[in-house]
């Protein structure tokens, strides 16, 4: 199993989990973060990734990574997905750019090749600000996008227009208006192809489900944390009345047939979410805010597990095709990955940098065999929190809590300004392929 990550300082890496190896692709670009990635290759194939930057450069690059082509947007980009008219890329200002050309078997031939071929770009504008905007996976030439004081709304690539526009909760018990502050939006079409389901999280802590065919407001909000413990994830059950932002959500399949709803914050909560019911969901009766409102959506939206282990925000996660396992990175410079069907994590990587976005591939897993280990007579068992680990006698205090036995760690990289690998966690003796 592989997968790729981007980073602040414009670093592009290929983890390969079970050889314990770390690549790059490309070079460091100095104020150039990598915001987005996506597989570009022909027809959208894993043989090419895009790269958006924060500048608004987009790259396409190959396998071994070489430039096969370049374009520009607007900066701070929000969205790079595929779509049915191309590589769809929306940015925070309303900014919308489809690249026709990248995807396409011309797009890497010879001909075409030569590090610096200008792709055309077509634009539009949407409404701004942009927080996040998501492709439906059932039908490529619609998407949805929002953002602060700026509603859900659903735009026609083959109409070029606004086709549906979300309308805001009632007012609360004190009659007054629920901002609208929407982060992140997804799309739960594949469970559901009879309605057009959308999730969409909030900076306020909270999760709202619409339908698109059957109305404009909600059908439910879900309060994050309510009745299971919202300040660790459910799995303590600690109670923290402080509303997390939701930084990254995705919508995807896990443990064979279930479907699921995954969101992160910056507190580094991962959470897991059941979307069994949403098939036959219909629109709650009683207001948002109110205690039966509450339950109503607790019972419709299940609570399903918390993912722990996490070191800082959570920016961005991504879900194995085969939904056995998920990757996420964020501000603690690690790449943490697990298991959607058990408790213990994976492996997670010391990536050195702030990481901004991941992009699994499809690679198959290789599952580990599990060894039969007999503990002797009289030894007492040595549980996960007193796991002895050995760290160097210079290292920070912090770093021993946050190594795993498991983990390696990106020790080749170079550092910037004169940054030195020791401020993260001892290497493992596993580094990048130059």
């Amino acid at each position: 199993m592989k997968f790729l990550t981007g980073d602040d300082t414009g670093l592009i890496k290929v983890i390969h989990v079970e050889k314990q190896k770390v690549e790059r692709l490309g070079d460091r670009r100095r104020g150039e973060a990598v915001q987005r990635l996506c597989w570009a290759g022909p027809n959208y194939s894993e043989d090419a990734v895009a790269v958006a930057y924060a500048s608004g450069a987009l790259e396409l690059r190959d396998a071994a990574g070489r430039v096969v082509s370049n374009a520009s947007t607007a900066p701070d980009v929000r969205c790079l997905q595929a779509s049915d008219a191309g590589l769809l890329t929306v940015s925070s200002d309303g900014t919308a750019s489809l690249v026709a050309a990248w995807g396409k078997e011309s797009s890497f031939s010879e001909q075409s090749y030569s590090g610096s071929a200008e792709a055309t770009l077509e634009q539009f504008q949407l409404q701004a600000p942009v927080a996040h905007a998501a492709v439906d996976p059932s039908r490529p030439s619609r998407f949805a996008f929002g953002g602060l004081e700026n509603d859900v709304k659903i735009y026609d690539l083959e109409r070029k227009e606004v086709v549906w526009t979300a309308k805001n909760v009632r007012e609360d018990s004190l009659c007054l208006r629920v901002p609208v502050k929407v982060s992140t939006l997804g799309w739960a079409t594949k469970m559901c192809p009879s309605r057009s389901l959308i999730t969409c999280t909030t900076t306020d802590g909270k999760v709202r489900i619409y339908d698109a065919n059957s109305q404009r407001r909600p059908l439910f909000e879900l309060l994050i944390g309510y009745l299971v413990g919202s300040g660790t994830g459910g799995y303590t059950g600690t109670m923290d009345d402080t509303k997390r932002p939701q930084l990254c959500s995705k919508v995807a399949q896990v443990r064979g047939d279930q479907w699921a709803l995954l969101t992160a914050d910056t507190m580094g909560i991962i959470r897991e979410y059941d979307l069994r019911n949403l098939p036959k969901s219909e629109a709650a009766s009683v207001p948002p805010g109110r205690k039966a409102h509450l339950k109503l959506a607790n019972k419709e939206l299940p609570f399903r597990r918390g993912y722990k282990g996490t070191m800082g925000a959570i920016r961005d996660l991504d879900v194995h095709c085969s939904g056995k396992a998920l990757a996420a990175v964020g501000l603690g410079r690690f790449a943490y990955v697990f298991p959607t069907a058990g408790k213990q994590m994976l492996t997670k990587v010391y990536l050195k940098q702030k990481l901004n976005c991941v992009l699994m591939s499809s690679e198959a897993m290789i599952e580990a065999k599990k060894e039969d280990s007999k503990q002797e007579e009289g030894e007492e068992e040595q549980g996960e929190d007193d796991e002895v680990v050995d760290v160097q006698d210079d290292a920070p205090a912090e770093t021993v809590a946050d190594e795993v036995e498991e983990g390696f760690s990106d020790d080749g990289a170079e550092e910037m300004d004169g940054e030195e690998s020791s401020k993260g966690p001892p290497c493992r003796g596993w580094g990048v392929a130059n």
